[in-house]
C-alpha cells in the first residue's frame, strides 16, 4: 500500500477507531473503578451547593445590590452576579433536563 493511499484512507480509519472507542467509554462507565471520582465530584457539588455557599451567594448578591443602588458598579455587574448564582444552585437541574431532553439521562 503506497503512502498516497494510506494518506487518503487516514481519515476514515481515524473515524472507525473513534467509534470503536466509544463503545468502550460506555462498558468503562459502568464499572465501579469511577467511584472514588464520582464520590470526590459529589463532595465539591456538596460544599458548591451547601450552607456555606448559600451564606457566602447570599451575601453577595446583597453586597452587589447595595453597591449598584450606590452607583459604585455597573447594573450589569449585578446582573452577572444574579445570573452566576443561578448557574451555580441550578446546574444540576440544568443539565439533568437537558441530558432528558437528550435521551440520556435518568
Amino acid at each position: 500500500m503506497g503512502f498516497a493511499r494510506l494518506k487518503r484512507l487516514a481519515p476514515a480509519l481515524v473515524l472507525g477507531a473513534t467509534f470503536a472507542f466509544i463503545g468502550v467509554e460506555a462498558a468503562y462507565s459502568q464499572t465501579a473503578s469511577f467511584q472514588p471520582l464520582n464520590t470526590a465530584f459529589s463532595s465539591v457539588l456538596s460544599f458548591m451547593t451547601g450552607t456555606f455557599a448559600t451564606t457566602a451567594a447570599t451575601i453577595a448578591v446583597v453586597a452587589a445590590g447595595f453597591m449598584a443602588l450606590t452607583s459604585r458598579i455597573p447594573w450589569s455587574w449585578c446582573f452577572s452576579i444574579v445570573v452566576g448564582v443561578a448557574l451555580i444552585f441550578g446546574g444540576a437541574q440544568i443539565v439533568q433536563s437537558l441530558s432528558s431532553g437528550m435521551g440520556t439521562g435518568g
